[in-house]
């Protein structure tokens, strides 16, 4: 189980979980092609269903997945975020490459070209629920599914609909709505927000569209999404603990900045039975443009990259294996261009401008064998080729620190194995053994957006693998999943402090994960979810400075050693609830060279709901409940502390209905 238990329920039903006849919990199929029971799962995995997604009525999807051990995601400026599973919160080309993230099994990006922002293009307004595997990923995926991967559910065609209407302080209004029209379900979010600093607004709107149908033998799955965001960025405020400073905090030393996306996605998964088995094809198309100002480093460059892609998911299954095969072509552009004048060796004129198109191909296999009656063994693999034609469109040679190589192709090969026991208990509780290897072949921007001390086509393939072993059930009315973990990372590709790339670090993550969930009482529920961890350099680097140089064993930097979460939710009666929520991110150092650090921050949230009829209830919520200064970000660059100072606090109300 998860620490998704919580289910504040703040608007209707406690239930977190789909239920299966026996009550388990089950995991979305979303993951892997058929449904399954959590317990019955040899990793650790979460769901956050729609009851508990609708309750938390999140502003940003880092507000609800930060309640899961082991995940921690920083909030930038408007939707902006940093993403850390079992990981530092990464940036760069790691934080883009180094987490999947999936709408409908699919990912919302081409592997090469990923988003470090890229939950922002998912629907979670209108999820039916959110599936986060940590550690490698299974057999059915391959790159950027290093440390874990995030899914998207949809809203299934039949069931309610819903209407969502919110207002809270500081300019925000958003309105979501999800409904059925025959065999479609149309779902839609708008949402303004002017933003707690200074020129910080942002206006986003979302569409959905699913068709779910049988079509003779075939059940048909069809899901077109789309997403625009247009944000008034804030930048980092800088200074020793300027966060703390109610002078400086609000204000926006980048008035300038901005981040302007759009996408458009569509899918059709194709499946039907053949005897006991199953057949699954699931064609996809894809389109996402992005213009955003790089106000986070010297010259402030504007950049505008787009990439589109057609692919097709296959797979072939049955209640002890599944195999497949993908198949992925994406034709990619990014342009670079700084206008300011030089700084340092960031160079006024075009840094960049070139062309990628993209093939990737795959083939998997994974199948179990009952080795006793208690005890089953899982073993998968996947083969993954991909290869990049990359077309340089301005003169070869340097500007500045900006490389701008020659004409080439690369050519990356991986193979990911993955082994595991699940052995069950006579009580029903399972233990669990993994050991798997997660890989991604570099991001584009790895290869071609080449800077001084980098040679081209130096970076390599990044490995990590993982050994987990776990515990998952229930002692008395205690819900419980335990899992401790060990990775190794190889060809680490990270941006140093000084906003140089280093292609070959070496990293370790140990740590532990729990989470529980008790019912006091029938009224009154407390749970929570924790994280011990260690993440640190496995390699040395004098790179002439404090601020970058490594020490084997330095901290990998925004790698707190503690997270936690604990929730406590009381229903009085059916027409009422109010729950209170603690979340604990613990001190972390800011660089490398592990010379700045962030003393961490609690804070907590009230949230609370009333239900003026079957159809109509009121909810409302109070963030950061006692006005702490604290930062959503901590980062440490060109000589300076930074920070993304996080919102005081903040009073949200609103109307939901279902009918």
């Amino acid at each position: 189980m998860s620490s998704a238990l919580f289910a504040l329920g703040l608007m209707g039903t406690q239930t977190v979980y789909a239920q299966t006849a026996a009550g388990d919990e089950l995991v979305v199929y979303g993951i892997f092609d058929r449904e399954e029971t959590i317990v019955r799962v040899p990793a650790s995995v979460d769901v956050l269903e729609a009851e508990l997604l609708d309750s938390l009525a999140v502003v940003h999807p880092a507000e609800a997945l930060n309640g899961l051990s082991g995940v921690n995601i920083h909030r930038g400026s408007g939707q902006e975020h940093l993403t850390a599973l079992r990981s530092p919160v990464l940036t760069g080309g790691a934080g883009a490459g180094s987490f999947l993230y999936l709408e409908g099994g699919v990912p919302l990006r081409a592997a090469g070209f990923a988003n470090v922002n890229g939950l922002f293009e998912g629907g979670t307004e209108f999820a039916k629920a959110i599936e986060v595997f940590k550690g490698p990923g299974p057999a059915q995926y391959g790159s950027n599914a290093v440390h874990g991967l995030i899914n998207i559910e949809a809203k299934d065609v039949l069931g309610a609909n819903v209407l969502r209407l919110m207002a809270g302080e500081d300019g925000y209004l958003s309105a979501m709505s999800s409904v059925r029209l025959g065999k479609f379900r149309l779902s839609t979010s708008v949402v303004s927000d002017d933003g707690f600093r200074e020129e910080s607004g942002y206006d986003q709107q979302k569409f959905q569209l699913r068709y779910q149908n049988e079509l003779g033998d075939w059940a048909v799955d069809w899901l077109s999404s789309f997403n625009n965001l247009n944000q008034e960025t804030a930048g980092f405020i800088q200074g020793e603990e300027a966060y703390r400073d109610d002078v400086v905090r609000f204000t926006n030393p980048n008035p300038e900045a901005f981040r302007d996306g759009k996408s458009y996605r569509t899918q059709a998964r194709f499946s039907r039975a053949i005897g006991d088995n199953t057949l699954s094809l699931t064609p996809y198309a894809r389109r996402a443009e992005l213009r955003f100002l790089c106000h986070f480093v010297p010259g402030q460059a504007l950049e505008e990259n787009a990439h589109s892609s057609i692919g097709l998911q296959s797979a072939y299954f049955g209640k002890n294996f599944n195999i497949g095969a993908d198949v992925e072509y994406t034709e990619g552009t990014l342009y670079e261009f700084q206008s300011n004048p030089s700084q340092f060796s960031f160079v006024q004129g075009l840094h960049y401008d070139y062309d990628v198109s993209a093939f990737v191909g795959a083939a998997y296999a994974q199948k179990n064998f009952q080795i006793t009656e208690h005890t089953i063994l899982d073993l998968g693999v996947r083969a993954e080729f991909t290869e990049y034609n990359y077309d340089n469109n301005a003169t070869d040679g340097q500007s500045g620190r900006f490389i701008r190589v020659a004409d080439r192709t690369d050519q990356f090969t991986t193979i990911t194995p993955k082994l595991s026991l699940l052995h069950s208990l006579s009580d029903g509780n399972t233990l669990y053994f993994r050991a798997a290897r997660g890989s991604r072949a570099p991001q584009t921007t790895d290869l071609y957006s080449v800077q001084l001390n980098q040679l081209a086509g130096e970076a390599d393939v990044e490995t990590l693998d993982s050994l987990e072993i776990g515990f998952k059930g229930q002692f008395g009315r205690v819900k419980t999943d335990i899992a401790i973990f060990s990775q190794w990372k190889d060809n680490f590709f990270f941006r140093n402090a000084n906003g140089f790339n280093v292609v070959d670090g070496k990293t370790r993550h140990e740590g532990i994960e729990a989470s529980f969930d008790i019912p006091l009482s029938t009224w009154f529920t407390v749970s929570g979810s924790g994280t011990l961890a260690k993440h640190s350099y496995d390699f040395s680097l004098d790179e002439g400075s404090a601020a970058n140089t490594i020490v084997k064993g330095n901290r990998v930097d925004t790698a707190p050693d503690t997270l936690a979460t604990l929730r406590a939710m009381a229903t009085p009666n059916t027409n009422s609830a109010i729950g209170l929520e603690w979340r604990h991110v613990g001190a972390y150092f800011t660089n490398p060279g592990n010379t700045a650090e962030y003393r961490g921050h609690d804070i907590f949230v009230l949230r609370g709901r009333y239900d003026l009829n079957s159809h109509f209830g009121l909810f409302g919520r109070i963030d950061n409940l006692f006005d702490t200064d604290y930062a959503d970000r901590a980062d440490f660059a060109f000589g300076n502390e930074r920070y993304f100072p996080g919102r005081p606090r903040t009073l949200f109300l609103g109307l939901t209905s279902s009918f």
